[in-house]
């Protein structure tokens, strides 16, 4: 998928993540910090186990991905990537894996 797709992908993750005040979140870029987004901790977790679904990426895996201050949204993408055992041709293909 290209950055415009993942970011298709992204929104949709949220608003499951964070169903009543997803439209508060302000993603616009991958290089958006984490933490200039307006999700919160317990936010971020469900976006990373939503996430780690869509693109097969292990719960060991998953516990060990660390995030900072200068982390990106396309930083958590890229370690979805990297650690991932599938990638989704499509976003609709995406979402339908965790809905």
């Amino acid at each position: 998928m290209n950055d415009n797709e993942v970011l298709e992908m992204l929104h949709g993750v949220v608003k499951l993540a964070r169903p009543i005040s997803a439209d508060e979140i302000k993603i616009e870029s991958l290089d958006t910090l984490l933490k200039d987004t307006g999700l919160d901790s317990l936010d971020f977790l469900m976006v990373g186990v939503y996430l780690s679904d869509i693109y097969g990426v292990s719960e060991e895996d998953l516990k060990e991905m660390k995030m900072d201050e200068t982390s990106t949204l396309r930083d958590m993408v890229n370690y979805m990537l990297s650690k991932g055992t599938k990638q989704p041709a499509s976003v609709k293909e995406a979402l339908a894996n965790i809905q």
